[in-house]
C-alpha cells in the first residue's frame, strides 16, 4: 500500500513538474524578435511601431569600426544619461564588434512611447511607439 501511494505521489509530483515546464516554454515563446543593424551614426530602421508585450533586439554590426551598442529609454528620458534611463535589459549583452550581432534581454514594452539608440556609434534617438 505504501509503494502504490508513494508512486502515485511521484506520478503526480511529475505530472505537475512537467507542466510548470512547459507552461514557462510557453511564456518564451511570446517573446518577438527585432532584428536592426548598424551603420556609421545610424540604424537601419528608423523606428517602430510595435504592440504591448515582450520583447529581444537583435543588434548587428554592419560597418561601423568600433564597437557599438544598443538602449532603449523612455521618450521622455531620451536627453538623460542612458546609464541612468535605461529600461531594465534594454542593453546589448555585450558590445558588437564589427561584423557581429547580439541580444538584449527581454524588454516588456508597454503602451507609450519610447526610444532607441546607440551613444557609442552615436545615433539619433529613434522613436518606438507602443500602443494596442
Amino acid at each position: 500500500m505504501k509503494k502504490q501511494f508513494l508512486t502515485f505521489v511521484l506520478v503526480a509530483v511529475a505530472t505537475l513538474f512537467s507542466s510548470n515546464i512547459s507552461f514557462a516554454q510557453s511564456k518564451e515563446q511570446k517573446v518577438t524578435v527585432i532584428d536592426l543593424s548598424q551603420t556609421t551614426s545610424e540604424f537601419n530602421v528608423k523606428g517602430l511601431q510595435l504592440k504591448p508585450g515582450k520583447y529581444q533586439f537583435k543588434v548587428t554590426n554592419l560597418d561601423v569600426n568600433k564597437e557599438v551598442g544598443f538602449v532603449i529609454q523612455k521618450a521622455s528620458d531620451k536627453n538623460m544619461d542612458v546609464m541612468k534611463t535605461a529600461l531594465e535589459n534594454s542593453f546589448t549583452t555585450a558590445l558588437i564588434k564589427k561584423g557581429d550581432t547580439q541580444l538584449t534581454g527581454v524588454v516588456e514594452l508597454k503602451e507609450g512611447e519610447y526610444v532607441y539608440s546607440c551613444p557609442l556609434n552615436p545615433t539619433p534617438h529613434y522613436t518606438i511607439s507602443v500602443k494596442k
